[in-house]
């Protein structure tokens, strides 16, 4: 064997001095990147000869049979879906790994379409599981490339949906034609609520003792612990080599809720068979009764009487077990999509794990396989896979030992010295710590998805596709001191001058978020030395790193930092800036959206640190004081209905789309709306890789860009960085190999994201650590061949003039435009009192005949105004004026009767009086904040510094 292995190493020697006529030398090479470039020619040729593919894109032809679909595929697809159908051949589950936006659901529709032609004669059962708010696309993307004719969709939204199926009688017939089942991956894993079926008994008494001339008392226990609700006996559990009796906290955790484990599912206790008089000679079995039960709001005591049930106990079953009991192989193919969320032990992969066994084919659908873990796949494959699996050795729940051979672990032991050790000097020295590193080797492709997958990537589509651009966006945390207009309006009155009404935003000092950001983080660096030093671990990193993140946005909503044990302040909520004024970043991105929009391109941006931080309604607020029509997206809206959602706001005109990425992260497209922003990142590296390509698809014919924002010389700006790293990695497991790729992903990449972030916060190291433009420079391609369509003409107007948006800010911006109105309905009536400007609002909207009930009960219009009213909203965030309302036409009825309706229940008097918290801002009031304390300054004098303008109101 030795041998062998000198000769094919001497042979790539001789070969690497045949091909670049330079002596080699072993030492030389320092990473797997310049072996490969010495040998890489010879080892893709003995790889060529020795690994022959089931289906080889050059070589073979595509199904004939994929010529009878409405909408032909492209070839790439074509050729995947061929692929598929090979592996059929010696597989009954397979694999396939694409890209976001190579179509992988037109592909599972067309390997569905010729199964069920070549096997099943054109008829047969398809069952799809898929996130919910995919199932609609699932359905129209079936009748956009099958005949309707040939195939009936059905939607099982619930159990009971699962119970007319069984009822009807369907399933024990043969098909007609293809049916194809929808269910959503949330719908088919719930179930009923656990409770607990143990018994837990406690018979604990007090034994009275006569002392000297008083009676005592002592508590005496003669049986405590949980009994087996079958067999009566005792739980045990196994500790330190022996079994100990189950105590309270094995079914419960810290905070007294019951928890279901791995170890109290069922009973172990061994029952006596009595086939034998001799104990010692007989026979026993493990109990295996559950020790839980479904928590029923029927259910009833062993007398007959109905119990009663605290909190919730509804009555359901899971789909996926009634899958189990009544639907075993009746169908024919199983589709899975977007398994990489599939991970551990959950209740969806359960749920998956069942449908494959109801159906004789299956495909797993994934566009990110690996999250950077090796044991992020163990269950998934173990599910798919599990004689193979069982082959070669591995067990259910042997997690460690898939680590050992698939990816890497550090363990850390820590030694104490001789006078740490307890005080019965019998305790031990070391302390050991085992965690695992994001890391997969490279045999994890050649043992388990070498002959069970497909991959696809874009690249392999790029004749239909036009160029993406990836490039991040760093932004000085220095602001200028210059004013930017927020938007004009001319109002129109009866017997009046016409008159421009403008709204303007101050811009943050160029000291004001960097010095306060830097006293905010030392402080917190501080906490986090302070809790290292006392030992163990920190419990501050998880909140302090999400601070470090969001503070540089939101830090108008900043509410200090706590320790989340004590309680002690780590940071005080002194901290919190002005929200009246206009940030670096915030001004980067209505730049960024202004250029684009003049271009005819809608933007797509995304923020993270969303809910009670309130970033999108910030940028919402922000983009509509300059006429852009802005949308939210939020998880209000089901899942089911996002896709509609999104096309409805678009016909109305919607120019700026504002979502946290991880709602639209898997199936939504986003045609529309070919430049992205990411105005926050985050740390979540499969969430990022699949929102960053919502606009990239099949169908695109816009060039698309994509935006990685973040303040210079922050942790925003490391975790850019770092997050390019980790993209790197992950691509190469997929086939995307790259020489600093294979480095990371053979060599591991030193920790997850959160801890590489952690320890460069603590040690306050942002540097040594490749730049993101670099990273992105080299996974980018050059997509020069290809046919890139024109951006499509400008459907609105800005009311920016060009020099604002090709310049920096400066006074000359302040300039006001005569462009035309803008495009958005959203308006503002600017005024010196709520009263007048609801007057000057009604005399251009409102009836003639109204007009005068609403100057007779102006006052109770204005509580419902100032209460919250459908329509209009007060924003007092204008610096030239005491008031401004915000006028929405599209949240009032448009029909004449239902908008006179509405009018009238505006002038009646409020049920409720709501007393808004705060003060009225009555004028103009700068603040310049150092430190903790807001020191308010009058208008009569102004410390004018470098680099400022002076203004006087």
């Amino acid at each position: 064997m030795m041998e062998t292995l000198e000769m094919e190493h001497g042979e790539l020697i001789a070969a690497g001095l045949e091909a670049g006529n330079t002596e080699p030398s072993l030492q030389e090479l320092n990473n797997i990147g310049d072996y490969l470039s010495l040998f890489g020619a010879d080892l893709i040729r003995r790889l060529n000869t020795e690994y022959q593919p089931h289906h080889h894109p050059v070589n073979d032809d595509m199904l004939p049979l994929l010529g009878e679909l409405k909408r032909p595929l492209f070839n790439a697809q074509a050729h995947v879906v061929t692929a598929l159908m090979k592996g059929f051949e010696e597989h009954r589950r397979l694999l396939l790994i694409g890209e976001p936006g190579t179509g992988k659901t037109a592909m599972s529709i067309a390997t569905f379409f010729a199964l069920l032609k070549m096997k099943f004669d054109g008829k047969g059962r398809v069952l799809y599981m898929v996130p919910n708010h995919l199932i609609k696309k699932t359905k129209r993307e079936i009748g956009v490339l099958l005949d309707k004719q040939l195939f009936d969709v059905h939607f099982i939204r619930d159990y009971v949906d699962v119970i007319r199926l069984r009822d009807s009688g369907k399933m024990n017939s043969k098909p007609t034609k293809m049916e194809v089942y929808i269910i959503a991956r949330d719908t088919a894993k719930l179930g009923y609520i656990y409770e607990i079926a143990a018994k837990w008994v406690d018979r604990t008494y007090t034994k009275r003792v006569k002392g000297e001339g008083a009676v005592l008392g002592a508590k005496r226990t003669a049986f405590r612990g949980f009994v087996c609700p079958e067999c009566g006996g005792q739980l045990m559990k196994e500790e330190d080599g022996s079994m100990v009796p189950m105590e309270w906290d094995d079914f419960h955790n810290k905070h007294g809720k019951a928890t279901r484990r791995k170890n109290n599912l069922f009973c172990s206790t061994l029952i006596r068979e009595y086939k034998n008089a001799d104990p010692d000679k007989d026979s026993y079995r493990p109990c295996g009764a559950p020790l839980w039960q479904a928590k029923n709001k029927d259910k009833s005591s062993i007398s007959g009487e109905r119990r009663k049930v605290e909190g919730t106990a509804p009555r359901k079953v899971s789909p996926a077990d009634l899958f189990k009991r009544y639907f075993k192989n009746k169908f024919e193919v199983v589709f899975g999509d977007e398994v990489h969320e599939l991970a551990g032990g959950s209740a969806q992969a359960h749920a998956f794990h069942v449908f494959m066994g109801c159906a004789k084919y299956s495909v797993a659908m994934t566009g990110t396989l690996l999250s950077g873990y090796s044991s992020s796949i163990f269950e998934l494959l173990f599910r798919m896979f599990p004689d193979r699996l069982r082959r070669m050795g591995f067990q259910w729940g042997e997690v460690g030992r898939w680590i050992d051979y698939y990816g890497l672990r550090e363990k850390i032991t820590k030694i104490k010295k001789d006078n740490a050790l307890n005080s019965s000097s019998n305790g031990s020295s070391k302390r050991t710590n085992t965690k695992e590193l994001p890391a997969a080797a490279p045999q994890l492709f050649t043992d388990m998805l070498s002959d069970v997958a497909c991959f696809i990537q874009m690249s392999d589509m790029f004749e239909r596709l036009p160029e993406l651009k990836e490039y991040p966006a760093t932004i000085p945390l220095q602001g200028y001191r210059n004013l930017i207009s927020c938007i004009t309006k001319v109002k129109h009155k009866p017997g009046r001058k016409t008159k421009p009404h403008k709204g303007m935003r101050l811009l943050a000092p160029k000291w004001y978020l960097e010095r306060n950001l830097k006293d905010v983080e030392d402080q917190l660096r501080e906490a986090v030395v302070k809790e290292l030093q006392g030992g163990g671990q920190s419990v501050l990193l998880g909140s302090l790193l999400s601070t470090s993140l969001s503070y540089p946005d939101v830090p108008f909503n900043f509410k200090g930092v706590y320790h989340p044990d004590t309680g002690e302040e780590i940071v005080s909520p002194d901290y919190r800036l002005s929200d009246r004024l206009l940030y670096p970043k915030e001004l980067d991105l209505i730049q960024f959206v202004r250029k684009r929009l003049k271009l005819g391109r809608k933007v797509g941006v995304y923020a993270t640190f969303t809910g009670e931080l309130g970033t999108l309604e910030r940028l919402q607020m922000l983009f509509e004081e300059r006429g852009i029509k802005t949308a939210v997206l939020t998880s209000d809206v089901d899942g089911p209905e996002r896709e509609e959602w999104i096309a409805k706001q678009e016909q109305e005109g919607v120019q700026v789309l504002l979502v946290n990425p991880i709602l639209v992260s898997t199936g939504l497209d986003m045609y529309n709306f070919p430049s992205l922003y990411f105005y926050q990142t985050g740390y979540r590296l499969s969430i990022v890789r699949q929102a960053s390509r919502r606009h990239w698809r099949i169908g695109q014919m816009n060039t698309c860009e994509t935006v990685y924002a973040g303040y210079k010389d922050s942790m925003q700006e490391l975790a850019i960085n770092l997050m390019g790293q980790k993209m790197n990695a992950a691509l190469a497991i997929e086939g995307q190999f790259s020489q600093e790729g294979l480095s990371a992903l053979t060599e591991g990449s030193g920790g997850s994201l959160t801890n590489e972030l952690a320890k460069r916060f603590v040690g306050n190291n942002i540097e040594g650590v490749e730049s993101a433009e670099s990273i992105w420079g080299k996974m980018s391609f050059d997509p020069t061949q290809l046919a890139i369509v024109a951006p499509t003409a400008p459907t609105t107007n800005n009311t920016s003039t060009e020099e604002e948006m090709e310049a920096g800010p400066t006074i000359s911006n302040v300039a006001i435009a005569t462009s035309p109105v803008p495009a958005s309905p959203v308006r503002m009536i600017y005024a010196t009192s709520v009263k007048e400007a609801i007057l000057d609002w009604a005399s251009e909207e409102v009836p003639a005949d109204l007009f005068t009930r609403i100057e007779q009960q102006i006052a109770y219009v204005e509580e419902n105004v100032l209460s919250g009213f459908k329509g209009l909203s007060i924003a007092q965030e204008s610096l030239l004026s005491d008031c401004a309302l915000v006028w929405d036409p599209t949240a009032a009825p448009s029909e004449e009767a239902d908008f006179r309706r509405w009018v009238y229940s505006l002038t009646n008097k409020p049920i409720t009086k709501e007393v808004t918290a705060g003060k009225e801002w009555a004028g103009l009031d700068l603040a310049v904040v150092e430190g903790k304390k807001a020191k308010t300054r009058t208008k009569k004098a102004y410390n004018v510094t470098d680099g400022q303008y002076a203004f006087v109101f």
